[in-house]
């Protein structure tokens, strides 16, 4: 098998993970009840995957922390919760982070591939135009690197051993937060925007994992991309649901090659969306960013029908119609360099 060149792999262990999960009128409680509580109490998101389609009944949101924040996140986002949305804690998590996908449908399949094959339980998965991040418990940790290496290979590690051995003493420096959110405007490198998308979402057990994989693996072959994918445990918890988007003109594709390798569950499709990606300097190291993010839209009018922070970026993908005000909106609230 043909391993998958990339550049580097990144880890964070000792999270906590928290998952929020209600009916769909909950969606715009994105910012007043998880980001904004959070960032008032100084909390650092290291992930969030966010998924309400305007067709869904339900939304789910999942957020990671540090391990001794979780409790206090689980326990601040259920007090403002009412009692119809469920708030679960799972402590001891790690997040992998791979470099660079490109917008490969093949590299979020193969990754779904490896973990099927070792029936490792994917906990979560968020996108950014440079990273693919997934979390799983802490006890599949070391075997997650092992898989991660059979399908990919990257230049400056061999085997596992010698990544370990390179990362070994750093994991301070890695989950190392920096609360010093002080600035009156955020700064950010720019805000990137990708119209003429739509979004699609399905629900799958962690077992179809390796279906899912062959499917995207697939898309690659002909040549399409896939600029946004999240996943977020199912509100009935025994299924995962994802969120991709891709081009508009690419629809008839993806149902016939969705339906030609597994039948999919909750499949639906939303044309007519955009994507919006902004980075920053230290965007993982300090709280408060997605809070400004999600609070600026929402005053907006903008709903968030998917959202994804992971490394140092955050992604959005909004109503087609939406893109403009949105841009406005950031405009005001981060200044690019």
């Amino acid at each position: 098998m043909t391993k998958i060149r990339l550049r580097g792999l990144k880890l964070l262990e000792g999270g906590a993970q928290v998952l929020s999960s209600g009916p769909g009128v909950s969606k715009n409680l994105l910012s007043a009840d998880i980001c904004t509580p959070l960032a008032l109490n100084k909390i650092n998101l290291t992930f969030l995957a966010h998924l309400s389609p305007h067709k869904s009944a339900s939304c789910v949101t999942s957020l990671c922390t540090e391990g001794s924040a979780g409790r206090a996140a689980a326990s601040l986002i259920g007090n403002l919760h009412s009692g119809d949305v469920g708030v679960y804690l799972h402590e001891d998590v790690s997040t992998l982070s791979i470099f660079v996908h490109d917008q490969r449908p093949q590299v979020a399949g193969s990754l779904l591939n490896a973990l099927a094959r070792e029936e490792i339980e994917l906990l979560g998965l968020a996108s950014s135009p440079s990273a693919l991040s997934s979390v799983v418990s802490s006890a599949d940790t070391e075997v997650t690197i092992g898989a991660v290496f059979d399908v990919f290979e990257f230049p400056a590690y061999g085997s596992p051993s010698d990544w370990y051995a390179a990362y070994e003493g750093k994991e301070h420096l890695l989950r190392k937060i920096i609360a010093s959110y002080q600035e009156q405007v955020i700064k950010i490198y720019d805000i990137v925007q990708e119209p003429n998308l739509d979004l699609w979402s399905l629900d799958l057990s962690n077992p179809e994992l390796g279906e899912l994989g062959e499917a995207l693996s697939s898309l690659d072959r002909l040549g399409i991309r896939m600029p946004f994918v999240v996943a977020v445990p199912a509100p009935d918890e025994a299924d995962l649901r994802f969120g991709f988007c891709f081009a508009s003109q690419q629809a008839k594709e993806l149902k016939h090659t969705f339906s030609r390798h597994f039948v999919p569950k909750n499949l639906a499709h939303e044309p007519e969306v955009a994507a919006l990606f902004i980075h920053g300097p230290h965007f993982g190291d300090r709280y408060g960013i997605a809070s400004k993010f999600v609070e600026g839209l929402q005053r907006a009018g903008v709903a968030i029908l998917a959202m994804s922070c992971t490394v140092s970026s955050i992604s959005a993908i909004i109503g087609k119609l939406d893109l403009d005000p949105a841009i406005r909106t950031l405009d005001m609230i981060f200044q690019r360099y």
